[in-house]
């Protein structure tokens, strides 16, 4: 009977120091991933996301930015998992025009990752990018702003592309877009 008890407290033992190893790297990922909630935060905030290539950050792109590259308002279908398909209304920049703005040649990436504060990604071809009217960053829906997430709202940045059928590939609350090179 002591050698049953004897190994069920190493047993207890081991438990304890698994779970207590376990908290600690908790904790740790926690404090380095509290950067990540400050950025994204002053991401919504400030109506910015990134623009990075292969990691690297080349531009932080304002609703200003948008607004100056002299968007385009189209309609198209809209759906959600809980709501019914509807026409919408909606204002915009071409990707592909943005992407020009800034210098980057979008032909040169074998994949462009629009991702969401929801850690939704969206991963795109360059041929998709640099096809005309098809994906657009807007910031309008309806004639209204788009409210942030906190609001109930889909932005304040939402990536569209134009003839995907209700939605399916669309990302909310964009926050970056990474150009990853051939």
């Amino acid at each position: 009977m002591k050698g049953t008890a004897g190994k069920s407290k190493t047993a207890n033992l081991i438990v304890y120091l698994v779970l207590g190893l376990l908290l600690i790297l908790v904790a740790i990922l926690a404090f380095l991933n509290r950067g990540d909630a400050e950025l994204r935060k002053a991401l919504a905030e400030n109506r910015e996301f990134i623009i990075s290539m292969e990691g690297e950050q080349i531009a932080a792109v304002s609703l200003q930015d948008l607004i100056d590259l002299g968007p385009q308002e189209f309609r198209s279908n809209f759906a959600t998992s809980i709501a019914l398909p509807r026409e919408t209304t909606l204002k915009g920049v071409e990707l592909r025009r943005l992407l020009e703005a800034l210098g980057i040649d979008a032909d040169q990436a074998s994949r462009i990752i629009v991702s969401g504060l929801d850690s939704y990604y969206s991963p795109l071809t360059a041929a998709e990018v640099m096809r005309e009217e098809h994906i657009y960053i807007c910031f309008e829906m309806d004639g209204e702003v788009l409210k942030p997430r906190s609001e109930g709202g889909f932005g304040p940045f939402l990536m569209v592309i134009r003839d995907s059928r209700f939605a399916q590939r669309w990302c909310k609350y964009v926050e970056a877009i990474d150009i990853v090179a051939s």
